[in-house]
């Protein structure tokens, strides 16, 4: 009998151990899920972490390729910008040559005109007034500049600006005889052109 006891204690004592083992064994089964579940939130984390890496190097890699393209484009822009100024001096410079050439053609006409009229101002119609001896027009009496040139009336030899010495009139020759229309002041055209009785 005492036998008999020892046996069922022994049988409960290893019923026990079993239900221990048996909750350890759900204990580690939950434990092993739970840990499987974070080592997948791991690697899904950690895809995730290598996909926005790759998208980092690729920005990085078009913001570089964007810097290379802007620094060429600076450069070219520099480029034309050099070119532009260049062409501007140029410009600047063939302005100047023009204008001077325009006052040296100018000076061509007015001397060629000076001998085509001196026949009018040899013939008593007027004298002719030295450039060199006024710096105002005789009809407005402004200055006159690199803009209000200087120009002779053809009848009576004085100088005025353009707006005072814009009308044209034939003039005679020593035989009386009228020639082409020469730039006149406006006081010499009234008078020319005159009624007479």
């Amino acid at each position: 009998m005492a036998g008999m006891v020892a046996i069922q204690d022994t049988s409960e004592a290893l019923s026990l151990k079993v239900v221990a083992l048996k909750e350890r064994a759900s204990q580690a089964e939950a434990e092993l899920r739970i840990e499987r579940a974070y080592r997948m939130e791991v690697q899904e984390s950690e895809a995730e972490k290598v996909e926005q890496i790759n998208n980092l190097q690729r920005s990085i890699k078009q913001l570089n390729d964007d810097a290379r393209r802007h620094e060429k484009v600076k450069q070219e822009l520099d480029k034309v910008k050099k070119q532009w100024s260049e062409a501007q001096t140029t410009l600047e410079e063939l302005g100047i040559q023009l204008s001077v050439s325009k006052l040296q053609v100018s000076e061509l006409q007015e001397k060629v005109s000076l001998k085509e009229s001196n026949k009018g101002i040899d013939a008593g119609i007027g004298t002719w007034t030295p450039d060199s001896m006024t710096s105002k027009c005789k009809g407005c009496n402004r200055e006159f500049s690199l803009t209000k040139r200087k120009h002779h009336c053809r009848n009576c030899g004085e100088i005025f600006c353009n707006s005072c010495s814009e009308q044209l009139a034939p003039l005679p020759n020593d035989q009386g005889q009228f020639g082409k229309p020469v730039r006149v002041c406006d006081g010499c055209w009234e008078i020319i052109n005159a009624p007479r009785n």
